[in-house]
């Protein structure tokens, strides 16, 4: 989990599950996108009905969160222009909603969709 520290007494910690939901969901509204490449479930995620956003990893190093994830665009987008939104716009939403650092978000395009 993340740790953000402020001025205030205490600490806040953040799932790594939010940082993905956060992710899953900026990637979601991102023309071009059709879907973030499905990941298998584990174990854990099969017995306690957890949340599967995908292929996503979150690596948190000293209060700083690096993010690569795989995506599925659609057919007749340009795969760079289509990467570079996705970088900026979780970049963004991540930092808003949760204050910590994103050092980098890595883009794989795993597939494209022709359907129509």
């Amino acid at each position: 989990m993340a740790e953000i520290k402020r001025n205030i007494p205490g600490a806040l910690k953040i799932g790594e599950n939010v940082i993905a939901s956060i992710v899953s969901n900026s990637v979601k509204e991102i023309d071009g996108v059709h879907s973030i490449l499905p990941a298998k479930k584990s174990i854990r995620q099969l017995f306690l009905n957890e949340e599967n956003y995908g292929d996503i990893d979150i690596a948190l190093n000293d209060g700083v969160v690096e993010i690569s994830l795989k995506i599925v665009i659609k057919s007749g987008h340009k795969a760079i222009s289509v990467a570079e939104e996705v970088q900026g716009e979780v970049k963004n939403a991540v930092q808003c909603m949760t204050g910590i650092t994103v050092s980098r978000v890595n883009v794989v395009i795993a597939d494209i969709s022709f359907d129509q």
